[in-house]
């Protein structure tokens, strides 16, 4: 009897085990798939099967390294090596050579990249509806939710297909548009920054007409190139649509950031914030790693990484950092692939990769320079290392921004910076403590929280597939047209009604005048008769 009580104990202290889930999962490439694979991973933690779909031509998304995850291919026609090359010619113009082309140069460039990023959606959107035999597969699986990053488009469409709910993984999208438009999220001009405009949350007036003018700038370039998604997502669905329909429909968005990095908004219940749920405690290092960090003594250890999407830069570029490192008494361990700098020092480790987690949080760590991305950004917040940042592409410019205004972070130009600036912003960083007290009390803001991010985002996804949607949590925004949203309909009635209300007077002393002038005229003609 004792046994048996014991039993039901433990089968009532581990509901997850018995209630397994079975998620199905529609990923982005590139960083975004580093993201979801923590989310993929502590799903299987904890006892949910996952399938992952992967397109053929994925760059980061390598089957024999998905473990015990289960995996689809998606039949693209690109190419992983295509994907490469565009990428490396993007981040190689737009970081090391965007100054010394004209604006037209830009804007060509610029364009094609956008028209392949629009073919390559696309053709996600294409590829579900030539492949009979794996939609097929996906509904005998019998899945109870689909998580989808956004950036990748028509997850949400197969989540319909298969008739299941589906949760979004996402950072932002351009001008907050999606978030806005299809998610209801509020976004007042005047104290939320439009994202990539440098702006914080206190703008004066100027500053608060630039970023009107970008939030209206970012809603009619997004929808024009949504016009013909909205077509492919028609067609996946054989009936007429848009993307935004389809994606007002997504029970939860996991945003990944959080207040302790971004400012402070308002949000429906439904977007749950997950920023560092990648965040977790250092595990030692590999040898190599462990005797070189050791061998810095008192002066102690700096990592550095410019992140896996930059691999290479101009040698003149990786010279002058090479010549500023050298001449620290701290050791430094450098992420770096391309031709080694000849003033390279001997107190500088090169290597094609790094375990950029472990290392933050090491105890001989000091500072962390970074390009500033949100993964590597939150792992130096969690692990309290400050930053030099040397922001490239996308976000990492708001992201060093928000925590340069915190305290913990120098932000310099990697296309400008001299030696002597790097040196001293190093010096500074180490050698001025409010740097650091004021990374360790963002940390504690951070790690204060009532659980853990990724346990909120696993949370998620077992509350609909415990109750097969979050609807309670969507606001009634989503069945407002615009006009409804921003009560312009009931401004235009009060206006009405205000500017009869002050027009009534004046209107009824003019007929009471034409009244008095038409008796007038009338007693004259009375008494000339």
């Amino acid at each position: 009897m004792l046994l048996v009580w014991a039993s039901l104990c433990l089968i009532a202290g581990f509901p997850q085990a018995i209630h397994a889930g079975n998620v199905l999962v529609w990923p982005a490439d590139a960083s975004h798939w580093f993201n979801i694979r923590v989310i993929m991973d502590e799903l299987i933690e904890r006892g949910h099967q996952v399938t992952v779909i992967v397109p053929t031509g994925a760059m980061f998304m390598k089957t024999e390294d998905l473990g015990h995850v289960q995996h689809e291919l998606l039949k693209v026609n690109y190419t992983k090596e295509g994907q490469e090359l565009i990428m490396n010619e993007f981040f190689q113009f737009w970081i090391f050579e965007f100054s010394k082309h004209s604006y037209w140069e830009i804007y060509k460039r610029h364009s094609a990249v956008m028209a392949e990023n629009q073919r390559v959606a696309k053709e996600m959107c294409m590829a579900l509806t030539r492949d009979k035999d794996l939609i097929s597969r996906l509904r005998d699986s019998h899945f109870h939710v689909l998580l989808a990053d956004p950036v990748a488009v028509c997850g949400d469409a197969l989540a319909l297909t298969l008739g299941i709910p589906y949760v979004y993984s996402l950072r932002f999208s351009l001008g907050y548009v999606a978030e806005r438009y299809c998610g209801a999220m509020p976004a007042p001009p005047s104290y939320v920054p439009v994202p990539l405009s440098d702006l914080t949350d206190q703008m004066h007036f100027w500053q608060r007409v630039r970023n009107t003018a970008m939030y209206a700038f970012t809603d009619v370039l997004t929808f024009l190139m949504a016009r013909e998604l909205n077509r492919a997502y028609s067609e996946v669905l054989g009936e007429e649509t848009t993307i935004c329909q389809v994606m007002s429909g997504a029970e939860f968005w996991l945003i990944r950031n959080n207040w302790d990095l971004d400012f402070p908004r308002p949000f429906p219940p439904n977007f749950v914030f997950v920023g560092g749920l990648h965040c977790k405690p250092a595990k030692p290092l590999p040898k190599d790693f462990e005797e070189f960090a050791q061998s810095s003594g008192e002066h102690g250890l700096i990592v550095f990484s410019l992140g896996s999407m930059i691999k290479y830069m101009p040698l003149e570029r990786a010279e002058v950092i090479a010549s500023a490192l050298a001449q620290l008494p701290q050791k430094v361990v450098w992420r770096y692939e391309g031709e080694k700098p000849s003033s390279l020092g001997s107190n500088t480790m090169l290597v094609p990769w790094l375990p950029q987690n472990d290392l933050l949080g090491h105890p001989k760590t000091c500072a962390f320079i970074t390009h500033g991305g949100t993964n590597g950004v939150y792992e130096a917040i969690y692990h309290a290392v400050p930053m030099l940042g040397f922001p490239l592409v996308g976000d990492q410019k708001d992201n060093l921004l928000r925590v340069q205004m915190r305290g913990v972070a120098i932000v310099l130009d990697i296309n400008t910076v001299t030696a002597q600036e790097i040196r001293d912003a190093i010096g500074l960083l180490i050698n001025n403590s409010s740097y650091q007290e004021s990374m360790e009390r963002l940390s504690r803001l951070h790690h204060d929280q009532p659980e853990r991010p990724i346990d909120r985002a696993v949370h998620a996804l077992e509350f609909v597939m415990r109750h097969g949607h979050a609807r309670h949590l969507h606001t009634a925004a989503h069945q407002l047209a615009w006009y409804q949203l921003h009560c312009l309909d009931v401004v235009a009635f009060l206006s009405a009604a205000a500017g009869f209300a002050l027009a009534l007077p004046v209107l009824l002393c003019c007929l009471c005048c034409h009244h008095r002038r038409a008796a007038k005229v009338a007693g004259k003609k009375n008494k000339k008769e």
